[in-house]
């Protein structure tokens, strides 16, 4: 089972299987932690059932790999590599399997020859644009099960959320 830091599996009596108490939270209600940390791990399913029709085609790092490069538009073999967490060997032979798959363009640098582009070619984007549709889809599968309140409350509490964790990317997507 995986577990929040500060977070422990109950001991108390009466406490159900899989319930957490917290310690040195401070103000937090660890009714929170408990729901955010459930409400992860149903996103974290919910986005691995959409990853199903895609994996039948890449591999997890892979897949890891292209929306990288999606994210960046062009990156380089080194920077996909730092990213990764890989050394550039593994992530060179990575492209050279998605490269073999259709899915990736690789080419020199007109700048500089030693730099190593890689781009998607447009049977990846279509892909990583499947990909996004089925998570959209499960998301929407959710949402229609959920109340107008709390589709509301959970939009103004997410935007929160990342602006106070630092993600200003989504945080620049606010809904009036």
């Amino acid at each position: 089972m995986a577990t929040t830091p500060g977070v422990r599996p109950s001991t108390v009596r009466g406490g159900r299987r899989g319930e957490a108490t917290l310690s040195g939270m401070g103000n937090v209600d660890p009714a929170m932690i408990v729901a955010v940390d459930s409400a992860s791990q149903a996103l974290v399913n919910a986005f691995g059932r959409a990853e199903e029709a895609v994996l039948s085609r890449v591999s997890v790092s892979q897949l890891r790999a292209l929306r990288i490069i999606d994210r960046h538009g062009k990156i380089n073999l080194s920077q996909l590599a730092e990213e990764l967490g890989a050394i550039p060997s593994s992530a060179s032979r990575l492209c050279d399997r998605l490269v073999a798959a259709g899915l990736l363009h690789r080419r020199t640098n007109a700048a500089d020859r030693r730099e190593v582009e890689l781009t998607t070619t447009m049977e990846g984007e279509r892909l990583i644009q499947q990909l996004r549709e089925r998570r959209h889809r499960e998301l929407c599968r959710v949402f229609a099960a959920m109340s107008a309140e709390g589709r509301r409350a959970l939009l103004i509490g997410l935007q929160e959320f990342s602006r106070r964790a630092g993600d200003t990317d989504t945080a620049n997507h606010e809904v009036a």
